[in-house]
């Protein structure tokens, strides 16, 4: 970042722990200095104990804007705000804040519209189809808020979610299916057969050692993969499922189809335009260099049926 910072920059924040290998400083400061906005976001450390004290005086400092919030803190800020969009109050979650101008603190998740975007971005079909969620956490929720908010019509018409903890899936299903005109329930297994699309919402693919969350061997030959994770990519599982010549991608994207919403959420219009319209600047800051050409490339696995 070589723009300088004065008093008149605008703050934004990123609360997390750890906040070690956070990548949305980098995007979001490169943005910043691209589109000439004054404005800085920095990562800050706060243990969960503390996180409620922290939001609340990170706020009485007039120039601190809003903040995006990193794990583990996205479900404890909702009883926090004044204001919150659907998906964050459906979902029980949220990943930004702002200041409004009636000095108000409001809050939304865009978790589930950076997967739409970048399910579109990768030709992944989903409107109308099967779509297996592996794990029932805040992602997952996002996820199924997303896909579920369209409908049987423009969003799945059959969402199934499935975790190892007893109940959870189950859980987050019943809101869902009983909020939304969608179809979702609990799966009990992780059996591919039958869907579309599947979606690791799980830690699972970290480390390569890790169980597989899904035998990719069982998915349907027309079936797409989408994992969520940033770090380790490609998972094992996406290249398993690339060596079978599914069309598998990873969760790089979510990241980057979420951008143009922040920046619109804290009013940057222009900006928000401008990265809608070419965000490579910012897949070239996160895609591992084993990834660089798939910048270039994004529909080069294709599932078979798509034209």
């Amino acid at each position: 970042m070589s723009h300088s910072i004065s008093g008149s920059t605008q703050a934004y924040l990123i609360p997390g722990d750890p906040v070690r290998n956070v990548r949305l400083p980098r995007m979001f400061n490169a943005a910043f200095e691209r589109y000439g906005i004054d404005a800085v976001l920095l990562p800050m450390q706060v243990p969960v104990r503390d996180f409620a004290v922290f939001f609340k005086s990170a706020f009485l400092a007039r120039n601190v804007r809003g903040m995006v919030i990193a794990p583990p803190h996205k479900p404890l800020v909702v009883d926090l705000l004044e204001g919150c969009g659907l998906f964050g109050r459906v979902a029980g979650s949220v990943n930004v804040v702002r200041r409004t101008e009636g000095d108000q603190l409001e809050g939304d998740l865009f978790d589930g519209e950076g997967l739409i975007g970048a399910l579109d971005h990768y030709n992944i079909p989903f409107r109308g189809k099967r779509v297996l969620i592996l794990g029932a956490g805040v992602s997952a929720a996002a996820i199924g808020v997303a896909l579920a908010e369209g409908g049987t019509v423009n969003g799945a018409a059959h969402i199934a979610m499935y975790d190892k903890a007893a109940g959870k899936a189950a859980g987050v299903a019943a809101k869902l299916d009983a909020f939304f005109d969608a179809n979702v329930v609990a799966a009990d297994s992780n059996a591919p057969e039958g869907f579309d699309l599947v979606v690791n919402a799980t830690q699972l693919g970290l480390s390569d050692d890790d169980a597989a969350p899904v035998d990719v061997a069982r998915m349907e030959s027309h079936a797409a993969l989408f994992d969520i994770l940033l770090r380790n990519q490609p998972t094992p599982l996406v290249r398993a499922a690339r060596a079978r010549g599914l069309n598998a991608q990873a969760g790089f994207e979510m990241l980057i189809q979420q951008m143009p919403h922040y920046f619109r959420y804290f009013g940057h219009m222009d900006a928000a335009d401008a990265m809608a319209a070419d965000a490579d600047f910012l897949r070239e800051i996160i895609y591992p260099p084993a990834m660089h050409a798939e910048i270039a490339q994004p529909l080069r696995y294709r599932s078979p049926s798509v034209a």
